[in-house]
């Protein structure tokens, strides 16, 4: 018979009989002549593997000595070239014939012309000789099945699209690639495979190429059932054809391809609102009315590729996870940059310090200071390591006594050694660690006209207090970029000039006088010379801590002044004095000047409303809008196009014509798109000093929050005396716009610590989410948004 029962089940006719081949001939040649069709294709199986039962056919019909091998691609060869020849005997031009082979035609360790791959060979196991019909011209086309991801180890459709390319360079036989659909969409993160992105590469693979003439896709019935990998397809073919969607999709979050330790991110943007959108081949639910989409994506060690698609348009974005763990060594030592301090180290007697380094994990580490050995404990990395980790090591060490006049005594820089199996290092500090006695004629001033303090020797939970230029105080600590002062305070060491005397000066106070104003009360000190003060207020008392003694009397309050009492204690090296509120007084201020003789405070009263009709008159506002120039802010669907920074901007406007309405003089830190720094902003109010002041936000999560589904509206403040306003402002935008409640929070924000007026920042609503995004670029909604804050400020001070 002319067909072959096979090992799989299936039937085959067989390609050694001349019969068998003359029918398939007669067959092609039926349809040609009979059908309007435009070409004949072959699929890529002609044998089905090397376990073809064909020995009796090859008896008989292998005259001419040939090898099996040999013989059964003879006999494919005579197929595929009496196919050709009978279609084109036709006369019908227009019919083309091509095949799809396998892949792979061989792989370059079994035959010199094959591929860098290792899958399995058409040549050797199809007996398909694809470049034999190419080379000879037997076939129009061909239609490589790469049915690999690009990348892949074993068959990467990179390195098989670029030998194919090739293979067909300069003979007239027309390249397609056959890819694979049915793999796209796994919903596996982790697979090349995952969504469309996939296929969506290796198009945009073919662009580059000259040769490649087209795609083909395996199969209709996939591509029928797979809406997102269809809309992938055309998108790409519609940008090569110059077609264009009315709305492109644009990723806007991540704005680049970024690395991150993260497990998962947010991604932003905008699309066209008519069309459905795709993520990696997933419906994407919950768009804004004009199409602004945020996805919260899982992320995989290494490359994450997403790519958002609908008719006519995609965008994609590379996100990389990084693995955790712990840190591998080259070698045995103590990293220099690891060691404790790097910089000159000062604490009191009795204070604690923390001596640490990095060495191998589950080495043994001492450090020797001031003539002592200490034994160090491993507090990081690794337990039981098979090999060379990085870990931390440390030891808490008490700053010892002396006795004797107050100084400055140096105990020397600290001598670490790592023992790991035997191998031992040495590694000594660079920088000295010494001891501050009480007393000590050790000081700082001031060396800018405005110097932020500290509570601890860290700028980022935002500064405490002020110091002006020329104010001094005794110096009680350094470690890293921070120096100590003697109120607890800590300041950057450049911003101040640190020196040594022979003997102690300490300024005195030595008069103290109450007036009380119209706008303001003022509280001066007369001085010897001027020491630091710094002054904080609880709602109720107004505390200034002065860095030198008094020997001045406390003034005699008048009837009017806005204080019941003033107290005060001293010390041989400061005073505090508490000056309390009257019950029905409002402090609506404070803050500390510089007088030719000491320092003044000064306590500002409640501006009174002059006039029902404009009740703001004289009234003076800064409204600071949030960011600027180079600093877009929060980055939401439209990413900088249209960033937080224009959206703070454009409601500072709408909120000044509203104040101005009401009577009120406002000022603006920024009236266009300039890049203003924070101290900048806090110059500017500390300058005018106005009546006061706003932050305009608009607010954002971290990246791996799904910010879809968080909204609202927010308040934050420092001082005490600026929560009545910022409450009042809160409750009536809830009231008025119904926005989910994120609270009146006490925060150091940089630019609401000014305590000279009311101050406090907005949170319009969330920037990256689609719905609060529309929202808060809808200028209709921000003028009211404008009015109702308006409103509020002006009740406030009605009040």
């Amino acid at each position: 018979g002319w067909t072959v029962k096979h090992s799989d089940g299936n039937i085959y006719l067989n390609p050694g009989i001349p019969e068998a081949r003359q029918l398939i001939i007669n067959g092609v040649l039926e349809i040609v002549e009979n059908y309007p069709v435009d070409g004949i294709h072959f699929d890529d199986y002609f044998y089905p593997d090397k376990n073809f039962n064909d020995s009796e056919t090859y008896k008989k019909y292998n005259t001419s000595g040939k090898s099996l091998d040999n013989w059964r691609r003879d006999n494919v060869n005579t197929l595929v070239r009496d196919v050709y020849t009978a279609i084109k005997s036709t006369g019908k031009s227009n019919v083309r014939f091509g095949i799809s082979p396998f892949g792979i035609w061989a792989n370059k360790d079994s035959h010199p012309l094959g591929s860098d791959t290792r899958g399995l060979q058409s040549y050797f196991s199809h007996y398909a000789d694809s470049l034999y019909w190419i080379n000879n011209g037997i076939i129009d086309y061909i239609v490589p099945q790469i049915y690999w991801n690009i990348g892949y180890s074993i068959a990467d459709y990179k390195k098989l699209s670029a030998w194919w390319e090739n293979a067909v360079s300069g003979t007239g036989v027309d390249l397609y690639i056959g890819h694979a659909a049915y793999k796209a969409g796994n919903p596996d993160p982790k697979s090349p495979w995952y969504g469309t992105a996939e296929i969506e590469r290796q198009l945009l693979m073919n662009d580059s190429s000259k040769i490649i003439k087209g795609s083909v896709f395996f199969n209709y019935n996939v591509m029928a059932k797979n809406a997102a990998l269809t809309n992938t397809v055309k998108t790409v073919f519609d940008r090569r054809d110059g077609k264009t969607p009315k709305v492109n999709v644009k990723i806007s979050r991540p704005t680049s391809g970024i690395t991150t330790s993260m497990t998962s991110f947010y991604i932003n943007g905008e699309s066209d609102p008519s069309q459905p959108l795709y993520l990696n081949g997933k419906l994407v639910e919950n768009r804004s009315p004009k199409g602004y989409f945020g996805v919260l994506v899982p992320l995989s060690v290494g490359k994450n590729t997403f790519t958002l698609s609908q008719t006519g348009s995609s965008d994609t974005c590379t996100i990389t996870r990084t693995a955790s763990g712990s840190e591998k060594m080259s070698s045995v030592e103590i990293p220099s940059t690891s060691v404790f301090p790097q910089s000159q180290e000062y604490r009191m007697p009795g204070e604690k310090i923390t001596l640490t380094c990095q060495a191998p994990a589950g080495a043994t580490v001492t450090v020797k200071l001031n003539g002592k050995t200490y034994s160090m404990k491993q507090v990081s990395g690794p337990t039981n390591p098979s090999g060379l980790y990085k870990a931390t090591y440390s030891v808490e060490y008490t700053m010892p006594s002396f006795s004797g006049t107050p100084r400055n005594i140096n105990l020397g820089a600290p001598v670490y050694t790592v023992n790991y199996k035997g191998t031992v290092r040495t590694k000594s500090a660079p920088a000295n660690i010494g001891v501050i006695m009480k007393g000590s004629p050790y000081y700082a001033e001031a060396a800018y006209d405005v110097v932020d303090t500290y509570n601890a020797p860290v700028s980022g939970n935002g500064a405490a207090y002020e110091l002006y230029k020329g104010m001094v105080d005794s110096v009680t600590g350094m470690t890293g970029s921070y120096a100590r002062l003697s109120s607890g305070q800590w300041v950057f060491k450049d911003k101040v000039r640190i020196y040594s005397q022979a003997a102690p000066t300490t300024p005195v106070v030595r008069r103290a006088t109450y007036e009380a104003g119209k706008d303001n009360d003022v509280f001066e000190l007369t001085m010897t010379s001027l020491a630091a003060a710094i002054v904080s207020y609880d709602g109720q008392n107004v505390v200034l801590n002065v860095s030198a003694p008094a020997s001045a009397a406390l003034p005699k309050l008048p009837n009017n002044s806005i204080v019941s009492d003033i107290k005060s204690s001293t010390s041989i090296y400061a005073t505090e004095y508490v000056l309390t509120r009257k019950d029905n007084a409002i402090i609506e201020g404070y803050y500390v000047e510089k007088t030719d003789t000491g320092i003044k405070l000064v306590l500002k009263r409640k501006p009174e409303v002059q006039s029902l009709t404009e009740p703001l008159k004289g009234i003076t506002i800064m409204l600071d809008a949030g960011h600027g120039g180079s600093d877009p802010g929060a980055i939401g669907p439209l990413g900088t196009r249209y960033s937080e920074k224009d959206i703070n901007l454009a409601l500072a406007i709408k909120l000044k014509k509203e104040l101005e309405t009401q009577g009120a003089n406002v000022l603006m830190t920024r009236t266009d798109n300039s890049t203003i720094s924070l101290a900048d902003r806090l110059t500017a109010s500390r300058n005018a000093r106005p009546d006061m002041f706003i932050s305009l936000h608009a607010n954002s999560m971290p990246d791996n929050v799904d910010i879809s589904k968080i909204s609202g509206f927010s308040v934050f403040y420092r001082e005490v005396l600026s929560k009545p306003a910022a409450q009042l402002v809160y409750d009536t935008v809830i009231k008025e716009h119904g926005k989910n409640k994120h609270g009146v929070n006490k925060k150091n924000f940089y630019v609401t610590r000014n305590t000279w007026a009311p101050s406090f920042l907005i949170e319009s609503d969330f920037v990256p989410n689609p719905m609060a995004f529309e929202w808060l670029t809808n200028d209709a909604e921000q003028t009211k948004f404008a009015k109702t804050i308006s409103s509020a400020i002006v009740k406030y001070y009605m009040q």
